[in-house]
């Protein structure tokens, strides 16, 4: 017989009602788990790829922008802006205790570790004693002294020698009194303090009468350089840093690239004869000859920079990227025929 109740819209048997089973939400839990670990690995992996791409691209802007400041540099050791080889008068050259203040060496080293050069202070005097004042960097260090390197010469109008020597200048200099400034005209070349001034013109000391011959008109004047490079504390971490003397002590230490760790130079005098002998063996600081240095032609410089983060470059556990820059720059003064 016909059953004769009817079933209201929407409401099935028990076997059309039943839920997911637990089985099936265990399964359905478990594909999911696999796409949310999968998406979080490729996520991971691009951002520590993303990290060590960017960390090393920056190490090696450092290491590119920190080749170009010492090249410069270096480069223009013992230079000045009339160029060639000339004859050199020194008037900085006294007090003795002063002899770092000898520019006509264009360059001086220090070996890692070691307190001073012998018998040459590598950093400022005191303006009270003229005792030197060393440091003991923790890498190499190296002093240049340039009259070329970013420098604003000014032409020279007339030069009259004696015990107080005057320089008139076309134009306005900008000089002021105790600045270090090198004349020269291209057959001589003299070093000297401003002991006075005006606008267009200086005047200077030279009691031994050394200058026998005025520098000629149309030659050049131009500010005394001298920089000193070494590894030391930065903002974050070891820098290279830059310190500019002059006679009263350092002017600026500035922190000119970061994340370098070490600094190691050598250097290559020329043989006897003065000619550059591109297969010789570099020697370091310690062992040039203290007379040899205005001699060298050539530095080689390494220089270790590291990443300012960890990072994961090899699968292994989390790292600094380390690059060590390897330039070797002439002298262009000394490499000119």
């Amino acid at each position: 017989m016909k059953s004769l109740v009817r079933r209201a819209p929407g409401v099935g048997t028990a076997r059309t009602q039943r839920g997911v089973s637990l089985v099936e939400l265990m399964v359905a839990l478990t594909l999911g788990l696999f796409i949310v670990v999968g998406a979080a690995s490729i996520y991971l992996a691009n951002r520590n790829s993303f990290a060590t791409v960017e960390n090393v691209a920056r190490v090696e802007e450092n290491a590119r922008f920190a080749a170009e400041l010492l090249a410069r540099d270096i480069r223009e050791a013992g230079n000045s802006t009339c160029g060639g080889a000339m004859t050199s008068i020194n008037l900085l050259s006294s007090p003795a205790s002063l002899t770092w203040a000898g520019w006509d060496k264009g360059l001086l080293g220090n070996a890692m570790g070691a307190s001073d050069t012998p018998g040459v202070s590598l950093l400022s005097p005191s303006a009270a004693s003229g005792t030197a004042q060393v440091t003991s960097p923790a890498t190499d260090s190296l002093l240049v002294w340039s009259a070329s390197a970013g420098s604003s010469p000014v032409r020279i109008s007339s030069h009259t020698t004696g015990p107080t020597g005057t320089i008139n200048t076309a134009t306005a200099h900008g000089f002021k009194a105790g600045d270090w400034v090198v004349a020269c005209d291209g057959t001589q070349l003299f070093t000297f303090e401003v002991q006075s001034l005006t606008t267009t013109s200086v005047t200077y000391s030279d009691s031994g009468a050394a200058m026998k011959k005025a520098i000629d008109a149309g030659g050049m004047l131009s500010p005394l350089t001298i920089h000193l490079w070494y590894v030391g504390g930065g903002i974050s971490s070891n820098a290279l840093r830059r310190i500019t003397l002059n006679k009263t002590g350092i002017t600026d230490n500035d922190e000119m690239v970061s994340g370098v760790s070490d600094l190691q130079i050598k250097y290559l005098p020329a043989d006897i004869s003065g000619t550059p002998k591109l297969d010789a063996t570099y020697l370091t600081a310690a062992n040039v000859n203290v007379k040899d240095w205005g001699t060298v032609i050539a530095v080689q410089i390494a220089l270790t920079l590291n990443s300012a983060d960890k990072i994961n470059p090899t699968g292994g556990g989390p790292s600094v990227f380390t690059y060590t820059l390897p330039l070797t720059v002439g002298i262009r003064r000394r490499l000119q025929p």
